[in-house]
């Protein structure tokens, strides 16, 4: 007794052409999605800095310190290496 697999046939499809408009709203939407991306990634990296200063109250520290500790320290890694 010997099993076949049998598998179902996928219909060929045909490839999507996509107009020069089409293709110039997917380019912007990418780009778009990169620059914001860097600037929260930016933003978020400057507020973490600023919570590990003398000048920021001891609960933003505290709350910085348990939010670098989830990612394994990268800012206070950063901030080690920039203090030299």
């Amino acid at each position: 007794m010997t099993v076949q697999l049998v598998s179902k046939m996928i219909p060929p499809v045909d490839p999507r052409y996509m107009t020069d408009k089409q293709r110039a709203e997917n380019r912007a939407r990418v780009i778009s999605f990169v620059l914001w991306s860097g600037a929260a990634l930016a933003l978020f990296v400057g507020f973490m800095l600023f919570a590990y200063t003398d000048q920021a109250p001891a609960w933003l520290r505290n709350l910085a310190y348990q939010i670098d500790g989830a990612f394994g320290y990268p800012v206070l890694a950063l901030i080690r290496a920039m203090a030299g």
